[in-house]
Protein backbone atom coordinates (compact mmCIF):
# COMPACT_ATOMS: atom_id res chain seq x y z
CA UNK A 1 0.00 0.00 0.00
CA UNK A 2 1.27 3.32 -1.32
CA UNK A 3 0.40 7.44 0.56
CA UNK A 4 -2.14 8.88 -0.82
CA UNK A 5 -3.10 12.58 0.15
CA UNK A 6 -7.05 13.13 0.16
CA UNK A 7 -8.58 16.82 -0.73
CA UNK A 8 -12.07 17.62 -0.57
CA UNK A 9 -12.44 20.89 -1.59
CA UNK A 10 -15.23 23.53 -0.98
CA UNK A 11 -17.26 24.75 -4.36
CA UNK A 12 -14.67 27.29 -6.15
CA UNK A 13 -14.92 28.56 -9.53
CA UNK A 14 -13.68 26.98 -12.42
CA UNK A 15 -10.43 28.86 -12.99
CA UNK A 16 -9.11 28.22 -9.34
CA UNK A 17 -10.37 24.42 -9.55
CA UNK A 18 -8.58 23.88 -13.29
CA UNK A 19 -5.24 25.60 -11.93
CA UNK A 20 -5.19 23.83 -8.90
CA UNK A 21 -5.42 20.63 -10.99
CA UNK A 22 -2.53 21.87 -12.47
CA UNK A 23 -0.57 23.05 -9.82
CA UNK A 24 -1.18 19.44 -7.93
CA UNK A 25 -0.05 17.98 -11.46
CA UNK A 26 3.25 20.00 -11.88
CA UNK A 27 3.99 19.36 -7.88
CA UNK A 28 3.82 15.43 -8.55
CA UNK A 29 6.01 16.15 -11.67
CA UNK A 30 8.55 17.79 -9.55
CA UNK A 31 7.98 15.25 -6.71
CA UNK A 32 7.07 17.05 -4.02
CA UNK A 33 3.95 15.38 -3.17
CA UNK A 34 2.89 12.11 -2.90
CA UNK A 35 -0.34 10.86 -4.92
CA UNK A 36 -3.46 12.71 -4.63
CA UNK A 37 -7.01 11.52 -4.74
CA UNK A 38 -9.01 15.28 -4.79
CA UNK A 39 -12.68 16.02 -4.82
CA UNK A 40 -14.62 18.84 -5.51
CA UNK A 41 -17.58 21.01 -6.95
CA UNK A 42 -17.91 24.45 -8.63
CA UNK A 43 -19.24 27.46 -7.43
CA UNK A 44 -20.74 29.16 -9.48
CA UNK A 45 -21.67 26.00 -12.27
CA UNK A 46 -19.22 26.30 -15.10
CA UNK A 47 -18.60 24.84 -18.79
CA UNK A 48 -15.45 23.41 -19.12
CA UNK A 49 -13.95 22.81 -22.91
CA UNK A 50 -10.96 20.54 -23.97
CA UNK A 51 -7.99 22.39 -23.86
CA UNK A 52 -8.39 22.17 -27.76
CA UNK A 53 -11.75 23.71 -28.21
CA UNK A 54 -12.52 27.09 -29.16
CA UNK A 55 -15.26 28.88 -26.71
CA UNK A 56 -16.85 30.93 -29.61
CA UNK A 57 -17.17 28.41 -31.12
CA UNK A 58 -18.98 25.94 -28.53
CA UNK A 59 -20.26 28.25 -26.13
CA UNK A 60 -22.79 30.99 -26.67
CA UNK A 61 -20.64 33.45 -23.99
CA UNK A 62 -23.80 36.21 -23.69
CA UNK A 63 -25.76 33.13 -22.58
CA UNK A 64 -23.23 32.24 -19.97
CA UNK A 65 -23.10 35.38 -18.68
CA UNK A 66 -27.28 35.24 -18.15
CA UNK A 67 -26.99 32.23 -16.48
CA UNK A 68 -24.29 33.27 -14.43
CA UNK A 69 -22.31 30.22 -15.69
CA UNK A 70 -18.17 30.40 -16.19
CA UNK A 71 -16.57 29.19 -18.89
CA UNK A 72 -13.13 27.65 -17.90
CA UNK A 73 -10.54 25.54 -20.23
CA UNK A 74 -9.37 22.37 -18.86
CA UNK A 75 -5.68 21.17 -19.22
CA UNK A 76 -7.16 18.24 -20.67
CA UNK A 77 -8.78 16.93 -23.93
CA UNK A 78 -12.19 16.42 -24.75
CA UNK A 79 -15.36 18.29 -25.57
CA UNK A 80 -17.40 20.40 -23.51
CA UNK A 81 -18.89 19.53 -19.72
CA UNK A 82 -21.44 21.54 -18.07
CA UNK A 83 -20.59 21.07 -14.35
CA UNK A 84 -23.68 21.21 -12.54
CA UNK A 85 -25.22 18.90 -10.38
CA UNK A 86 -22.47 16.57 -10.10
CA UNK A 87 -19.11 15.85 -8.40
CA UNK A 88 -15.76 16.28 -9.62
CA UNK A 89 -12.25 13.85 -9.26
CA UNK A 90 -9.20 14.27 -9.72
CA UNK A 91 -6.13 12.10 -9.18
CA UNK A 92 -2.77 12.98 -9.54
CA UNK A 93 -0.20 9.99 -9.75
CA UNK A 94 3.71 9.77 -11.06
CA UNK A 95 3.31 8.29 -14.42
CA UNK A 96 5.35 5.09 -13.12
CA UNK A 97 3.17 4.28 -10.36
CA UNK A 98 2.19 0.20 -10.57
CA UNK A 99 -0.47 -0.33 -13.11
CA UNK A 100 -0.47 3.17 -14.72
CA UNK A 101 3.29 2.93 -16.44
CA UNK A 102 1.84 0.85 -19.18
CA UNK A 103 -0.08 3.39 -21.36
CA UNK A 104 -3.16 5.98 -21.23
CA UNK A 105 -5.59 2.99 -22.02
CA UNK A 106 -4.64 1.01 -19.65
CA UNK A 107 -4.28 3.78 -16.71
CA UNK A 108 -7.86 4.56 -17.17
CA UNK A 109 -8.75 1.17 -17.31
CA UNK A 110 -7.09 0.68 -13.62
CA UNK A 111 -8.34 4.34 -12.26
CA UNK A 112 -11.77 3.24 -13.88
CA UNK A 113 -11.95 0.20 -12.13
CA UNK A 114 -11.59 1.84 -8.48
CA UNK A 115 -14.38 4.41 -9.61
CA UNK A 116 -16.31 1.78 -10.35
CA UNK A 117 -15.58 -0.49 -7.45
CA UNK A 118 -16.50 2.49 -5.57
CA UNK A 119 -19.75 3.10 -6.91
CA UNK A 120 -20.37 -0.51 -6.07
CA UNK A 121 -19.79 -0.01 -2.51
CA UNK A 122 -23.15 2.13 -2.60
CA UNK A 123 -25.22 -0.60 -4.00
CA UNK A 124 -25.08 0.97 -7.59
CA UNK A 125 -24.82 -1.14 -10.21
CA UNK A 126 -22.07 -0.06 -12.60
CA UNK A 127 -19.82 -1.63 -14.82
CA UNK A 128 -17.36 -0.38 -17.40
CA UNK A 129 -18.69 0.23 -21.19
CA UNK A 130 -16.17 -1.15 -24.30
CA UNK A 131 -16.40 1.77 -26.29
CA UNK A 132 -17.09 2.11 -29.86
CA UNK A 133 -13.07 1.79 -30.31
CA UNK A 134 -10.76 0.13 -27.61
CA UNK A 135 -7.47 0.01 -29.61
CA UNK A 136 -4.06 1.23 -29.15
CA UNK A 137 -3.94 5.18 -29.74
CA UNK A 138 -7.41 5.51 -28.08
CA UNK A 139 -7.24 8.49 -25.83
CA UNK A 140 -10.55 8.79 -23.66
CA UNK A 141 -12.26 11.77 -23.93
CA UNK A 142 -14.39 13.87 -21.91
CA UNK A 143 -18.12 14.25 -23.24
CA UNK A 144 -20.63 12.44 -22.39
CA UNK A 145 -22.47 11.99 -25.53
CA UNK A 146 -19.46 9.45 -26.35
CA UNK A 147 -19.03 5.55 -24.99
CA UNK A 148 -15.44 5.53 -24.61
CA UNK A 149 -13.59 2.68 -23.51
CA UNK A 150 -13.85 1.50 -19.86
CA UNK A 151 -16.12 4.56 -19.10
CA UNK A 152 -18.46 4.22 -16.17
CA UNK A 153 -22.10 3.35 -16.68
CA UNK A 154 -25.07 1.96 -15.16
CA UNK A 155 -27.75 0.18 -16.97
CA UNK A 156 -26.24 1.30 -19.97
CA UNK A 157 -25.99 5.00 -19.11
CA UNK A 158 -22.88 6.92 -18.57
CA UNK A 159 -22.29 8.68 -15.28
CA UNK A 160 -18.81 9.37 -15.13
CA UNK A 161 -16.86 11.62 -17.71
CA UNK A 162 -12.97 11.46 -17.21
CA UNK A 163 -9.91 12.99 -19.14
CA UNK A 164 -6.53 12.29 -18.98
CA UNK A 165 -3.22 14.25 -19.58
CA UNK A 166 0.50 12.97 -18.82
CA UNK A 167 2.93 15.51 -18.15
CA UNK A 168 7.03 15.20 -17.34
CA UNK A 169 6.12 12.17 -15.60
CA UNK A 170 2.85 12.68 -13.72
CA UNK A 171 -0.66 12.00 -14.41
CA UNK A 172 -3.87 13.52 -13.97
CA UNK A 173 -7.04 12.35 -14.63
CA UNK A 174 -10.09 14.29 -14.24
CA UNK A 175 -14.27 13.63 -14.39
CA UNK A 176 -17.54 14.61 -13.73
CA UNK A 177 -19.54 11.66 -11.57
CA UNK A 178 -23.25 12.65 -12.31
CA UNK A 179 -26.13 12.77 -9.94
CA UNK A 180 -28.15 14.75 -11.87
CA UNK A 181 -27.78 15.49 -16.20
CA UNK A 182 -28.40 19.22 -17.05
CA UNK A 183 -29.86 18.88 -20.21
CA UNK A 184 -31.59 21.97 -20.47
CA UNK A 185 -28.24 23.99 -19.96
CA UNK A 186 -26.32 21.75 -22.93
CA UNK A 187 -29.56 23.16 -25.04
CA UNK A 188 -28.87 26.68 -23.80
CA UNK A 189 -25.66 27.15 -23.54
CA UNK A 190 -24.02 25.39 -26.42
CA UNK A 191 -24.05 26.67 -29.89
CA UNK A 192 -23.67 25.17 -33.31
CA UNK A 193 -24.97 22.84 -35.72
CA UNK A 194 -24.79 19.77 -33.81
CA UNK A 195 -26.07 21.03 -30.63
CA UNK A 196 -29.87 19.11 -30.85
CA UNK A 197 -27.96 16.08 -32.17
CA UNK A 198 -25.60 16.38 -28.96
CA UNK A 199 -28.15 16.81 -26.68
CA UNK A 200 -30.18 14.12 -28.06
CA UNK A 201 -27.22 11.57 -27.58
CA UNK A 202 -26.39 13.00 -24.27
CA UNK A 203 -30.35 12.08 -23.50
CA UNK A 204 -29.72 8.33 -24.68
CA UNK A 205 -26.03 7.88 -23.61
CA UNK A 206 -26.07 9.42 -20.01
CA UNK A 207 -27.60 10.42 -17.10
CA UNK A 208 -27.63 11.34 -13.19
CA UNK A 209 -27.40 8.73 -10.22
CA UNK A 210 -30.33 10.26 -8.57
CA UNK A 211 -31.83 10.42 -11.80
CA UNK A 212 -31.18 6.72 -12.07
CA UNK A 213 -33.42 6.08 -8.57
CA UNK A 214 -29.84 6.01 -6.13
CA UNK A 215 -29.64 7.95 -3.64
CA UNK A 216 -26.54 8.85 -1.08
CA UNK A 217 -24.88 12.28 0.68
CA UNK A 218 -21.52 13.67 -0.49
CA UNK A 219 -19.57 12.33 2.28
CA UNK A 220 -21.13 8.75 1.17
CA UNK A 221 -19.81 9.39 -1.86
CA UNK A 222 -16.12 10.56 -0.95
CA UNK A 223 -15.76 7.50 1.46
CA UNK A 224 -16.82 5.03 -0.76
CA UNK A 225 -14.33 6.55 -3.64
CA UNK A 226 -11.30 6.24 -1.14
CA UNK A 227 -12.26 2.80 -0.57
CA UNK A 228 -12.50 1.84 -4.07
CA UNK A 229 -9.33 3.50 -5.65
CA UNK A 230 -8.09 1.94 -2.63
CA UNK A 231 -8.62 -1.77 -3.77
CA UNK A 232 -7.93 -1.01 -7.36
CA UNK A 233 -4.43 1.48 -6.96
CA UNK A 234 -3.07 -0.16 -3.95
CA UNK A 235 -3.48 3.30 -2.04
CA UNK A 236 -3.21 3.99 1.49
CA UNK A 237 -5.78 7.25 2.64
CA UNK A 238 -5.01 9.08 5.39
CA UNK A 239 -7.26 8.62 8.17
CA UNK A 240 -8.99 10.96 10.18
CA UNK A 241 -12.26 11.76 12.29
CA UNK A 242 -15.82 10.82 11.54
CA UNK A 243 -15.45 12.19 8.37
CA UNK A 244 -12.24 11.27 7.28
CA UNK A 245 -11.95 14.23 4.89
CA UNK A 246 -10.03 17.49 5.36
CA UNK A 247 -10.78 20.29 3.54
CA UNK A 248 -7.74 22.24 1.91
CA UNK A 249 -7.40 25.68 2.41
CA UNK A 250 -8.07 27.82 -0.70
Amino acid sequence: MQHWHFIWDPPLPGKENMEKDLELLQRAAAGEIPPVLRLYSWSPPAVSLGRNQHPERVVDGRACREMGIDVVKRPTGGRAVIHLGEITYSIVVGDNYPGLSSGVLESYHLISRGLLEGLRLLGIEADLALGEETGPGITPGSCFDTPAAYEVQVHGKKVIGSAQLRQRGALLQHGSILMELPLSYYQRLLKGKGREELVNKLADRAAGLYELGYRFTEKELALALKQGLSRALGAHFETGDEAEVKHSSR
